[in-house]
This record gives structure tokens, C-alpha cells and sequence, in this order.
């Protein structure tokens, strides 16, 4: 993985959804989440609805795509 911030961002989520070929479901089914949920971890942070994902979500998500 090149070209990532540092950490969880809506920018990490995303590159990483498409450099893995994932869907938004892929991923809200993968860390036990709701759709409604999920798309919040997509907004950007300015966004007053932006939720943050939670760590151990998005370990879980790297050791996913690291398995691959």
C-alpha cells in the first residue's frame, strides 16, 4: 500500500476499498457494521455527520486485505 496518510482516514478507506476491488458492503459486512454506519466513515472529517472508524474496525480491515 502506497500513498496513504497515517492512520484511518476517509482517503485510506477509500483507496484501500478500491486498490482491493471492495464494495461498501464488502467492507460494512466484513467489520460487523450497518450501511448507514459505513457511509459516515466516508464522509470527510469537516462534515458534520462524519463518524470516525474505530480502530479495532480498521485493523481488521487491513489484516483482511493483507490475507489476500
Amino acid at each position: 500500500m502506497t500513498d496513504f496518510e497515517l492512520g484511518y482516514t476517509p482517503n485510506n478507506l477509500k483507496k484501500m476499498m478500491k486498490d482491493h476491488s471492495l464494495s461498501q458492503k464488502d467492507v460494512y459486512e466484513l467489520i460487523g457494521k450497518t450501511r448507514g454506519v459505513f457511509s459516515k466513515y466516508l464522509l470527510e472529517p469537516e462534515n458534520k455527520n462524519f463518524v470516525s472508524m474505530n480502530h479495532k474496525d480498521w485493523v481488521k480491515l487491513i489484516k483482511h486485505v493483507s490475507s489476500k
